[in-house]
């Protein structure tokens, strides 16, 4: 017995002789991503919000072990809740310490979120490696620690530094577009290039580059690696010698006036880190 013609010229839909496959569920992946980038963002803003807690301790030889305060000028111990990212400019009557009267610096507000913009272009940066973002986004705020630091004080503490080279030694494994062959060479070839930035800078007075600029190159070298360390001091250098011209030809500052070179380093470091990723 001849089998029917169906009166429809395509097959059958699978469905009707076997369950349908799974869609893939691009709202679960979005979910995920989502909250990755909330977590990123969260521990950027916590880590900003610890260096401005930390602050006077950097710089001040402040044991590190004692109460919390928000304000530099008294020091009053605070309350758990002002150690909340934004909650002393919130909370405080017009941004002012209520003890003292001080106000709230700047950098109280700019350090959390700007911290917390940095490990969200390390994780677009890192291709959404949550791990190589964190990373990223902790040495990020490291460069933007120093280079307020430096804009403040005059100092890039050792406090930073050292740990931070320490950090970027045990770390080194990490990154997923750089060897630790890379890394220590990268920690070799920043000694040698401050070095020699160190003695051509003699000719331009002392205060041109100093030691604190030769420990932050090295701690550069052992985040980057190479090439990413030469091309971090070259940006910095450039970004340093054209700063220092505008300030020069505003007559913002003189030939004698101080100006930092800590911050154009950490602008050089940040955006060969992300480069390099």
């Amino acid at each position: 017995m001849a089998r029917p013609i169906s009166p429809f010229p395509f097959p059958p839909f699978p469905c009707a002789i076997s369950p349908c496959p799974r869609l893939p569920l691009t709202s679960e992946k979005g979910i995920s991503v989502l909250l990755e980038l909330l977590l990123t963002a969260a521990v950027g803003m916590a880590m900003g919000q610890t260096m401005d807690l930390l602050w006077g301790r950097f710089y001040t030889g402040e044991e590190v072990l004692v109460a919390l305060y928000r304000c530099a000028a008294c020091r009053a111990p605070i309350a758990p809740v002002y150690a909340l990212p934004f909650a002393a400019g919130i909370l405080w009557a017009e941004g002012a310490c209520p003890q003292c009267g001080e106000a709230l610096p700047a950098r109280s507000v700019i350090l959390p979120s700007a911290s917390a913009v940095l490990f969200l272009v390390a994780y677009a940066a890192f291709d959404g490696n949550v791990g190589a973002a964190l990373a990223g986004g902790f040495f990020a705020t490291i460069f933007l620690t120093l280079a307020f630091t430096d804009l403040e004080t005059g100092l890039l503490p050792n406090r930073i530094v050292y740990p931070g080279i320490l950090i970027a030694v045990a770390l080194c494994w990490a990154w997923p577009s750089t060897s630790v062959l890379a890394i220590f060479a990268g920690g070799g070839v920043a000694v040698l290039i401050a070095a020699a930035i160190l003695l051509l800078s003699r000719f331009f007075g002392p205060e041109a580059f100093g030691l604190g600029d030769v420990k932050m190159i090295v701690l550069m070298g052992f985040v980057l690696g190479v090439p990413a360390v030469i091309i971090a001091v070259f940006i910095g250098t450039i970004a340093a010698g054209l700063g220092a011209g505008i300030l020069l030809l505003t007559r913002l500052r003189t030939r004698s006036d101080y100006i930092p070179h800590g911050p154009f380093l950490a602008l050089g470091a940040v955006i060969a880190l992300f480069l390099a990723a």
